[in-house]
């Protein structure tokens, strides 16, 4: 199940129209708060697609909140301003990835794929140092030879 957190319905309701369209579960809410009632509810949530700038709560805050309960959450930000956020933490978490506004469809499930993929993998992403906003670079690990991991 993918929760989808942004303060922008509109952003929501494509996230979740593709998200959707490629089978996965979706939930969305508006805002921090709002994520961590749903969160708080009985449902499995395995992934989050949070907005870093919202009111009330960012998204990393909001993450950092919920992998206290569930430290194996996958994270993907989305954010307008990744040049100055890439300054400012340079280093990604496991689990973690960053996806510029305004993103398009193969950007947003190209991003929720390598989030799926095995942590080697995801290491060879930041090794790299490509990043989610339509670069790319080529995934040598034996299991996935050739395929290009955006």
């Amino acid at each position: 199940m993918v929760l989808v957190v942004d303060d922008e319905p509109g952003v929501r309701e494509l996230a979740r129209r593709i998200l959707e369209s490629s089978g996965y579960g979706v939930l969305e809410a508006g805002d921090g708060q709002q994520a961590l009632d749903v969160f708080a509810s009985n449902v499995r949530v395995d992934f989050l697609m949070a907005d870093l700038d919202m009111p009330v709560m960012r998204g990393e805050e909001l993450a950092a909140r919920m992998r206290i309960l569930r430290p194996e959450l996958r994270v993907l930000y989305v954010t307008a301003h990744s040049g100055a956020l890439f300054r400012e933490r340079p280093e990604l978490l496991d689990g973690e990835a960053f996806l510029d506004k305004p993103f398009t469809v193969a950007g947003l499930l190209e991003a929720v794929s390598l989030l799926n993929r095995p942590r080697r993998t995801r290491r060879h992403w930041r090794a790299c140092g490509a990043r989610l906003s339509g670069k790319s670079c080529r995934d040598d690990s034996p299991d996935l030879s050739g395929r290009s991991v955006l």
